[in-house]
């Protein structure tokens, strides 16, 4: 291996060029991920993205109870269950501190 080149954790070989863009796009991502946890909205949607995530298993839990024989309450169970995960990644930063 030359001097011009490193090797990555996956043992990829790339040019110091290669791995400098890789750590200038995370210092990146770090400094959009604080800027995004001091904004003063993502407070409420973590809130109710947390709240939310605890609730909707209830309301999916009478479909599973009855089972789910028509193409509409699979629909309605499917999208209820994309809709809860969608509110755990919205919550999971709440009261995280």
């Amino acid at each position: 291996m030359s001097e011009s080149s490193l090797q990555n954790e996956n043992g990829s070989i790339t040019s110091p060029a290669d791995a400098g863009e890789a750590t200038a796009g995370r210092t990146k991502l770090a400094a959009m991920y604080d800027r995004y946890q001091e904004h003063a909205l993502t407070t409420p949607f973590e809130v109710v993205g947390f709240w939310s995530a605890i609730a909707l298993p209830f309301l999916y839990l009478p479909l599973l109870l009855s089972g789910i024989s028509t193409q509409g309450e699979l629909l309605t169970f499917i999208g209820l269950l994309a809709l809860n995960v969608a509110a755990l990644l919205a919550g999971h930063g709440h009261k995280s501190e």
